[in-house]
């Protein structure tokens, strides 16, 4: 009875462990991807602005 209940708790604590890691995978993706977003942009105001400061030259 002992040796169950102590597999039990191990496996909860497996289980337990793997769904914090998919929150972090999680979180972790959704920066990563709101980052990207943000740098695309960054980058087409950026090359709009020189292209504007070409066209005056």
């Amino acid at each position: 009875m002992r040796r169950a209940q102590a597999a039990i708790e191990y496996l909860m604590m497996v289980a337990v462990a793997l769904m914090m890691v998919a929150l972090v995978i999680r979180y972790v993706k959704q920066a990563a991807e709101q980052a990207g977003k943000t740098i695309n942009e960054s980058t087409k105001k950026i090359a709009s602005y020189v292209n504007e400061s070409w066209k005056d030259v």
